[in-house]
């Protein structure tokens, strides 16, 4: 094992040390302990992951072959949980038998189950440490993956190998996430399971998904208070909740400068450590050269070091008002982005023809297809195409819509609640990183380009959801500005304003580029090798915005 090979050059070493000849360890051999110490055997720990779904119709198919429950899905969630923990504690067998004949996709994930425990067995229990759980809604998601996670020996009644993380994504199951993890973390095997893992539990939050049904700040402030509350549940019982931030490229998926995003996490909510997902589209950037990569690196640890060390900057006291407040403008900016997203019959259609996303969706970006069925509703869309599409045609539509109006709302319910706002942009970190992303996806967008976009749709109805948008556009710059107290965007920001100011000359030209192709692609005015074209526009776009999708 790693481990003992690690044991091995210790040895070595301490030898070496009191038999004075130290010079032979510096060099090749202290960089030989160091890569043994940082990689082990297999260089990087990588996670699991599976959609809730899955694991349901796999256990769902062991339960029914093992003649134990015939119809798993049609239980209540109750007798889903006492089935699932009757197995987990009371029967050491296994359900599955090598007799009798399993579907594909039960052949497929046993095979990756046992792969994971050969692997954790011959090169490390570090090479697999986490199973993460899309779209965990109930605490029988979280044992339906340890019923598989059984099946090849790596959970019983006091380890799991494996740690069970749950996804929290849509603003509901963010709202249910609480009491699913007291309940989760109240029962006996659970906790011997956090236990052997040096009482630590893992939860993953999603970005993309709760901005997509909710709107901007909507998702944000959902994230904010689902940490609040899951950190008081681990106080409670004594157990470290350490969160991973599935950040995207994106403001709309929860992207935006690293530092503010991680000091500006609630207080007490990072312990001694932070996960969060870096996009394919920023890596590059980021880590694409030695500098870079120790500055952003760098950045990111002492981030999380000041947000754990710093004590709170806001008053605990104003804290309690500030969270009434943003409770009430919350709602209201939810009410306003859905009732433009799923209520306005011809946003749909607004979408799909003011947009490249058909284009968008032909090519090859994100790891998993553009729907997870076919794209005939928004609900149905994934967040990448959905976000990159709206940065193609410069409205950056889910970075902002809905904040504009929610504040204006607030602002002239009452005089001196601008006032209030100020300084709550002042005071507290939250709320000024929330607003400077906003300022920031404001200054990327081009209204003037989108009201060329727009006019690729055909009727005058559908070309009307604009106006809509472009009202609220111009409310939200406004608005934003006169909470900063700034005069225009990116005043605090004067490096990026400086470098999109050279940027922009040069892929604005591609966005009517690109317009023109589209047009004439749906004419059906465009050969084969022109289509490429529009992908390469498509490229140029993304690049020069950068945090694009």
């Amino acid at each position: 094992t790693a481990e003992a090979f690690h044991d091995d050059l210790l040895a070595i070493k301490n030898s070496l040390l009191e038999n004075d000849d130290s010079v032979l360890i510096s060099g090749d051999f202290e960089e030989l302990l160091q890569a043994v110490e940082v990689f082990g055997f297999y260089l990087a720990t990588i996670d699991m992951r599976q959609d809730s779904s899955v694991h349901e119709a796999c256990v769902a198919e062991l339960l029914k072959s093992a003649n134990i429950v015939d119809n798993y899905s049609e239980l209540t969630e109750v007798e889903k949980v006492a089935v699932l923990l009757k197995e987990l504690q009371e029967d050491p067998r296994t359900l599955s038998s090598t007799n009798v004949s399993k579907s594909e996709i039960l052949e497929k994930e046993l095979a990756i189950f046992r792969t994971a425990r050969l692997l954790k067995d011959y090169i490390g229990e570090e090479v697999i440490k986490q199973h993460i759980i899309s779209h965990t809604e109930s605490v029988s998601d979280m044992f339906e993956l340890a019923i598989l996670l059984k099946e090849v020996g790596l959970v019983d009644t006091e380890r799991a190998r494996v740690q069970i993380v749950p996804l929290f994504e849509t603003i509901e199951d963010l709202e249910n996430s609480n009491e699913i993890m007291k309940q989760y973390l109240g029962y006996d095997i659970v906790k011997r399971w956090i236990k052997n893992s040096n009482n630590y539990q893992e939860i993953m939050l999603g970005y993309s998904d709760s901005n997509k049904d909710g709107g901007y700040l909507s998702s944000g402030w959902t994230l904010y208070k689902a940490q609040n509350e899951l950190t008081k549940i681990g106080e409670e019982r004594g157990i470290k909740i350490t969160f991973f931030h599935g950040r995207g490229g994106t403001v709309g998926r929860g992207g935006g400068p690293s530092y503010d995003a991680i000091t500006s996490q609630p207080f007490g909510t990072i312990k001694d450590r932070i996960r969060l997902t870096e996009q394919g589209e920023v890596i590059g950037n980021k880590y694409g050269n030695k500098d870079a990569a120790y500055y952003n690196l760098e950045m990111l640890v002492s981030a999380a070091l000041d947000r754990m060390v710093t004590r709170q900057i806001a008053d605990p006291e104003e804290l309690v008002d500030f969270r009434e407040i943003m409770d009430g403008i919350v709602h209201d900016s939810n009410v306003i982005y859905r009732d433009l997203v799923f209520g306005n019959e011809h946003f749909y259609d607004y979408f799909f023809e003011a947009s490249p996303i058909k284009e968008v969706s032909s090519l090859n970006i994100g790891s998993r297809p553009a729907a997870r069925k076919t794209i005939t509703e928004i609900s149905g869309l994934r967040a990448i195409p959905w976000v990159f599409s709206w940065s193609q045609n410069r409205i950056m539509f889910p970075g902002w819509y809905g904040v504009g109006s929610a504040f204006n709302h607030y602002i002239k319910a009452e005089e001196g609640n601008l006032e209030k706002l100020q300084h709550m942009f002042e005071t507290w970190p939250f709320f000024r990183s929330l607003l400077s992303n906003v300022d920031m996806v404001l200054s990327k967008s081009d209204m003037n380009i989108a009201f060329h976009y727009a006019q690729l749709a055909e009727s005058e109805e559908v070309r009307s959801v604009f106006n809509i948008i472009l009202d609220e556009w111009q409310l939200t710059k406004n608005v934003i500005l006169a909470i900063e107290k700034h005069d225009d965007f990116l005043d605090e920001s004067p490096s990026l304003k400086a470098s999109l100011d050279f940027r922009l000359p040069y892929f604005n030209v591609l966005n009517y580029i690109q317009i023109e192709l589209i047009k004439r692609l749906r004419n059906n005015n465009l050969t084969d090798d022109e289509i490429s074209l529009i992908h390469i526009t498509i490229n140029g776009i993304a690049t020069g915005l950068r945090n694009s999708g």
